[in-house]
C-alpha cells in the first residue's frame, strides 16, 4: 500500500478557543459589564434621589399648607358636618390656594378621626369640570396600608412626615402628611397632599431599559471607539453630577445643560424637569409663607420691602451672590418664628413683662428650627437667626457682638431699623427719615456695624424714600447723612 504524500489536515479550533477572539469578547464584556454596572449605579442613586426630592418637596408644601389652616375653624367644620358653612368655605379656599399655588394636580385635603384602617375627610380641594359639588364632611377614606402608620404617627406625634413609593387601588403615590393644630397646638387633623409617581417611575424605568441597550451597543463598539464611547459616557454624567451640586447647593436657576442625546441625555431631560419643578415650587412656597407672614402682620407688600432695600444696601458692600441671596430671603422670613409666639404677646400694646420678653426673644430660635429643616431655606438662617444681635453683644438670642454677627444680620439690622422707624406702628407715629437716619448713625458702634451704618449714610435721602416706599419720596437727591 502506497503511503500519502500529503500533510494531515490542520486542526481548527473552535472560536471560543481562539486568543484573539477569547481577548476581544473580554474587552467587549468587561466594557459592557463596566458601563452596565456604572450606569446602574447612577440609576439607583438617581432614583434615590427622586424618592426623596418628591418626598421632601411634598412636605414642604404639605408643613407651610398645615401653617395656614385654623386648627379651631377646620373642628367647627367637623362638628356640622356640612359643606355650605363660611368655616367650610374658609378651609376649602385656603385649600385651593395650596394646591393652585403649587401646580397640583391631584386635590389636597384634610383628614381626622384615624382608626386603623379608617380615616374621614373633612375637606377636599376638589378640582376640573366634574368637581360640581364638595365632598360630604365625614366621608369613609380606607386608608393603603403604606400610609396607616405614618399617618397615626404624625396625629399623635405632631411631626409632619412623608411616606415612600405605593401602590394603591388608583395607581402610584407618594403622600405627605402634616399636623393642622388648634390655639392649643394639639394636633386635630392632618393635610394630606398626594402625587402621583407613575410618570417619574416610568421614565426611571425607560432610563433602566435604555441603559441595557446602550451597554450592548457599546460593547460592540468598545475594540474601535472605546475612548469616543467613553468620552461621550462621562462628559454629560460629569454635567448631571456639576447640575446636581449646584442644586445642592440651593443654585435652582442655572439651566441643566446635557448635550448628549441618548439615555443618559433622556436621564439630564428628566433631571432638569425635576429641578424646573423644584423650583416652581420653591418660589411658590417662599411666597406662600410670605402672604402668610404679611397676613399676620396685616400689612402687604412689607417683607418685599425689606428685602428689596436690603439688597440695595448689599450692592455697595463686598457681599458674595450667595450672601446677597441669603439676605434678601433672610429679609423676607427674618420673623417666621413668631409664628409660634403667642398672639396675646405678639400683639400687647403696653411693655411686656419680663417673663413675656423672654417669650417674644424666642423667635430667632424658633425661626432656624422651623428652618432648618428645609434645605433650600437654610441660606436664611444667618438673618433669621441673628436679625436681633446687637453690635456691642447687648441682643439676642446668643448675644454675638460684632464680626461674630453674620454680615447679612448685621445689613439687615440696619434696614429693619430704618423701615420700623420710618412706617407708622400701634403704639407711635412713624419718624421722618431724616429722624430715622440720624438715630441709626447714633447707635454706630452700638446697635449697628459702623461699616455699614457708613455705608447707608451715603445713599442719599431721595433714594431710601423709594426703597422705603415712604410718600416723602421728593427728598432732594443730592442730601445724604455722612458720619
Amino acid at each position: 500500500m502506497a503511503t500519502s504524500s500529503q500533510n494531515p489536515p490542520r486542526a481548527r479550533l473552535p472560536l471560543w478557543r481562539r486568543l484573539g477572539w477569547r481577548l476581544g469578547a473580554s474587552v467587549l464584556l468587561l466594557t459592557a459589564l463596566g458601563i452596565l454596572v456604572s450606569g446602574l449605579l447612577q440609576y439607583r442613586d438617581q432614583e434615590r434621589w427622586v424618592r426623596q426630592s418628591l418626598g421632601a418637596l411634598l412636605l414642604n408644601i404639605a408643613r407651610t399648607g398645615a401653617l395656614q389652616l385654623d386648627g379651631n375653624v377646620h373642628q367647627q367644620v367637623l362638628a356640622q358636618g356640612r359643606t355650605d358653612t363660611p368655616e367650610y368655605k374658609e378651609i376649602w379656599t385656603q385649600l385651593r390656594r395650596i394646591q393652585e399655588a403649587n401646580q397640583l394636580a391631584d386635590a389636597v385635603y384634610t383628614l381626622s378621626d384615624v382608626h386603623g384602617d379608617k380615616a374621614k375627610f373633612v375637606v377636599v380641594s376638589t378640582v376640573g369640570r366634574a368637581a360640581r359639588e364638595f365632598v360630604p364632611v365625614g366621608l369613609t377614606y380606607q386608608l393603603a396600608p403604606e400610609i396607616q402608620e405614618i399617618l397615626s404617627q404624625v396625629l399623635a406625634t405632631g411631626a409632619p412626615a412623608f411616606t415612600g413609593i405605593y401602590q394603591s387601588s388608583s395607581g402610584t403615590w407618594i403622600t405627605a402628611f402634616a399636623p393642622v393644630r388648634d390655639a392649643s397646638s394639639k394636633p386635630v387633623a392632618v393635610l394630606d397632599v398626594d402625587f402621583r409617581a407613575d410618570v417619574y417611575l416610568a421614565q426611571l424605568r425607560a432610563v433602566k431599559r435604555r441603559l441595557y441597550l446602550h451597554s450592548v451597543v457599546a460593547a460592540l463598539l468598545a475594540l474601535g471607539a472605546g475612548i469616543l464611547i467613553a468620552r461621550h459616557i462621562t462628559r454629560p454624567v460629569n454635567q448631571l453630577a456639576a447640575a446636581a451640586r449646584r442644586v445642592v447647593e440651593g443654585d435652582l436657576a442655572a439651566p441643566v445643560q446635557v448635550s448628549a442625546r441618548d439615555e443618559i441625555g433622556l436621564l439630564g431631560n428628566v433631571f432638569h424637569l425635576m429641578v424646573d419643578r423644584l423650583r416652581v415650587s420653591y418660589h411658590s412656597m417662599v411666597d406662600v409663607l410670605v402672604r402668610a407672614l404679611e397676613a399676620r402682620e396685616g400689612e402687604a407688600g412689607s417683607l418685599a420691602r425689606l428685602a428689596r432695600a436690603s439688597g440695595a444696601l448689599a450692592e455697595r458692600l463686598e457681599l458674595s451672590a450667595g450672601q446677597r441671596e441669603g439676605l434678601e430671603l433672610g429679609a423676607l422670613l427674618h420673623d417666621i418664628g413668631e409664628v409660634q409666639t403667642p398672639e396675646a404677646v405678639l400683639r400687647k400694646p403696653g411693655p411686656l413683662t419680663a417673663e413675656e420678653r423672654l417669650v417674644m426673644q424666642a423667635h430667632p430660635v424658633s425661626g432656624i428650627e422651623i428652618l432648618e429643616v428645609v434645605p433650600l431655606l437654610t441660606p436664611a438662617l444667618d438673618v433669621v437667626g441673628s436679625h436681633h444681635e446687637r453690635y456691642d453683644g447687648s441682643g439676642y438670642p446668643q448675644g454675638l457682638k460684632a464680626e461674630q454677627i453674620p454680615v447679612a444680620a448685621r445689613i439687615f439690622a440696619v434696614v429693619d431699623a430704618l423701615d420700623a422707624m420710618t412706617h407708622d406702628r400701634p403704639y407711635r407715629a412713624a419718624h421722618p427719615l431724616a429722624t430715622a437716619l440720624a438715630e441709626i448713625k447714633d447707635q454706630a458702634g452700638r446697635q449697628f456695624d459702623p461699616k455699614v451704618v457708613e455705608v447707608a449714610l451715603a445713599i442719599s435721602q431721595s433714594r431710601w424714600a423709594d426703597l422705603l416706599d415712604l410718600p416723602g419720596g421728593h427728598v432732594p437727591a443730592d442730601q445724604s447723612l455722612t458720619p
